[in-house]
């Protein structure tokens, strides 16, 4: 028997939204089971909890369909009582400053993913765009102890080269690059080379692919068919159990935001990050991946393309939870 779409557990490993009623109703009619949210790029401390103290009356506004899980049970009770569960992330690690302490404040706040580092050096590691990764710190090391002890997932998004195969060897838990894609798809800073890939993979990693532009190959022109060839390529490099998505979807933002994710506070000049024609608005997205609850298109695109139902689903959500479940 056919197993309907919204039935199935439904997950994306990142989004990055301004949110509002419309994007909640969205992932909701679209069968999404639950969103790993970014909260925060730059911010400071207070900024941070800031961020996180925004996200009660948003619960409060949207509690027909959307919650806060904390742990893998709030996600199978959120679908068992149709609603999309939200999980809490960090992009960045400047948040704990240098103040391991901070790690369990915002743990018992409902934070379940952080980023050693954005792209740029931090006091724990090292970033993918820095011309010398530093890999991991001691006090890196010592975050990431904190985190495994928590149950708190090491995200590897934006880190340099060295400091991925470092993480992934000091964490006792499995880790996590939440959203991007084979270097072998698009050569990008942001993506990840095979030997990365199989380390990951031998310590029961997990990747989330990427459907932001520049990650893409031929970025918003990328056709669903070379995005479905990627993953069965991945899958024969690595084994199916460690795949799934994390669209890495910004939605609902003026183009300042982008400046935001790209210069922060640490630099005074226009960087430009990913884009190599020095553009300083939102790439286009593929006209195939929009909006949250065009997962299905991805869903259905993979098994036109030679993935049976359970495999497919597999990569749009239940690989998800089987990782989440190492954590929390």
């Amino acid at each position: 028997m056919k197993k309907e779409f919204s039935d199935q557990i439904i997950i994306d490993g990142l989004q990055y939204c301004n949110w509002n009623r419309e994007l909640f109703e969205d992932a909701w009619k679209g069968g999404l089971t639950a969103i790993h949210a970014t909260l925060v790029y730059w911010e400071n401390t207070e900024e941070s909890f800031e961020k996180i103290k925004e996200w009660d009356l948003r619960f409060k506004e949207n509690k027909d369909i959307i919650c806060h899980a904390k742990t893998t049970n709030d996600i199978l009770e959120a679908k068992k009582n149709n609603k999309v569960a939200i999980l809490f992330g960090f992009q960045n690690s400047a948040p704990i400053a240098n103040d391991i302490y901070l790690v369990e404040s915002f743990f018992q706040k409902g934070l379940r993913f952080m980023q050693l580092t954005y792209k740029n050096q931090t006091p724990l590691a090292g970033g993918c765009f820095e011309p010398k990764d530093s890999g991991v710190s001691r006090f890196g090391k010592a975050v990431i102890e904190e985190m495994n002890r928590l149950g708190m997932i090491v995200d590897l998004s934006h880190a340099g080269k060295q400091t991925c195969l470092d993480a992934i060897h000091l964490s006792s838990k499995p880790v996590t690059i939440s959203h991007a894609n084979p270097s072998f798809f698009h050569k990008a800073l942001r993506n990840i080379d095979n030997d990365v890939l199989i380390e990951l993979a031998k310590k029961n990693g997990f990747i989330g692919l990427s459907l932001y532009p520049y990650h893409l190959k031929n970025l918003g022109k990328c056709t669903i068919e070379d995005y479905c060839l990627m993953v069965k390529q991945l899958i024969n490099l690595i084994g199916i159990e460690h795949i799934g998505i994390g669209s890495d979807l910004c939605k609902n933002w003026p183009d300042e935001v982008v400046m935001w994710m790209r210069n922060g506070k640490w630099t005074k000049k226009i960087d430009y990050g990913e884009s190599s024609s020095k553009s300083t608005k939102w790439p286009e997205q593929p006209s195939w991946f929009t909006k949250a609850s065009d997962l299905k298109n991805i869903f259905e695109s993979l098994v036109i393309n030679g993935l049976s139902d359970d495999h497919a689903f597999k990569i749009i959500g239940k690989n998800w939870l089987e990782f989440m479940k190492n954590h929390f």
